[in-house]
């Protein structure tokens, strides 16, 4: 075998077991993809009760968590240049998380009673230029029986608003960047263009509006 093929073939050797590592691929029980465009990547995410879940990868990037219910510590058990464990605390139905860093290589453990239910927004736009970014966004107090409009966080990749429709009434948004859309607490999403206008039905809402172009 030639020095080119030799190393053609050591290169692609170390290069499947890293694509085999995605999880909606080799752990789709656990991980769904919801939605996906040029812009983001929705992955449902489930840890049922005691789940031990094996090595897998996610990439690098900013990501949005949003928690579907609510559930206890999970136990991430990092490897490569980022060996150790983490524990996320207890979250909350409809608790926001918002992060940047570099790919992640880690096993998953939940070792409560309760499953853990939620979604995992993963961006493909230019970043915001934050490194490290770490933000928690929680549910506000709103007034019974109006609807409401939160806006929770912003930077130049994107912008987080929770809106709540009051029963018996409607919203109507004008959709003037990309935007995910997500029902609470179904973690149910839709995408919705430039135009508008988007009409919502009574409900809670996030409102995950898009500002950076996809990264070819």
């Amino acid at each position: 075998m030639s020095r080119f093929a030799l190393a053609a073939f050591v290169a692609l050797a170390a290069a499947v077991p890293v694509a085999a590592q995605d999880p909606t691929k080799t752990l789709p029980d656990s991980y769904k993809v919801q939605l996906e465009n040029d812009y983001v990547k929705v992955v449902r995410v489930h840890y049922g009760a005691g789940a031990k879940l094996p090595d897998h990868t996610h990439p690098a990037g900013t990501t949005v968590y949003v928690y579907l219910n609510d559930s206890e510590g999970v136990v991430f058990s990092h490897s490569g240049n980022n060996n150790r464990s983490v524990t996320r605390p207890p979250v909350k139905a409809g608790g926001v998380r918002v992060a940047s860093g570099p790919e992640e290589h880690h096993t998953a453990e939940n070792p409560a009673s309760t499953p853990s239910d939620f979604l995992r927004i993963w961006f493909k736009t230019a970043s915001g230029g934050e490194r490290n970014l770490r933000r928690r966004l929680t549910r506000g107090t709103y007034p019974a029986g109006e609807n409401a409009t939160d806006e929770q966080f912003v930077n130049k990749q994107m912008r987080i608003t929770r809106l709540v429709v009051a029963p018996g009434g409607s919203m109507s948004l004008g959709v003037k960047e990309p935007a995910l859309l997500i029902d609470l607490p179904s973690g149910q999403t839709r995408w919705a263009d430039r135009g508008g206008p988007v009409t919502l039905q009574p409900g809670e809402y996030l409102r995950v509006d898009v500002l950076t172009p996809p990264q070819l």
